[in-house]
């Protein structure tokens, strides 16, 4: 099923192209639910196996395709991760100023 995947996101190279973890359950016939959980860990063992630059955005997955896309996702996922670290803090301070 790896190999599968590899196939299909090699099929999907750029953030123009790109393809939903809806529309990869469906070729590869898993069944579901809203989170796609299933499908997504499948590609992150797929690009891990292969060795794929796979990038994800609000509109489905792609193979990165060249040094600003490569770019434009690290900063993408550097976001991400400050976001989490600030509702972490959030929430430790929060907590922590509520139980003394």
């Amino acid at each position: 099923m790896l190999e599968q995947i590899k196939l299909i996101l090699e099929e999907h190279i750029g953030k123009r192209n790109v393809i939903t973890s809806a529309e990869i359950a469906d070729i590869l016939g898993i069944d579901e639910d809203d989170t796609h959980a299933t499908t997504r860990d499948l590609l992150l063992k797929a690009a891990e196996k292969y060795k794929l630059p796979l990038a994800a955005n609000n509109k489905g997955y792609y193979l990165i395709e060249n040094e600003t896309e490569y770019e434009e996702y690290i900063a993408s996922l550097d976001g991400r991760i400050e976001g989490i670290n600030r509702r972490k803090d959030i929430i430790s301070r929060n907590f922590n100023g509520g139980n003394k």
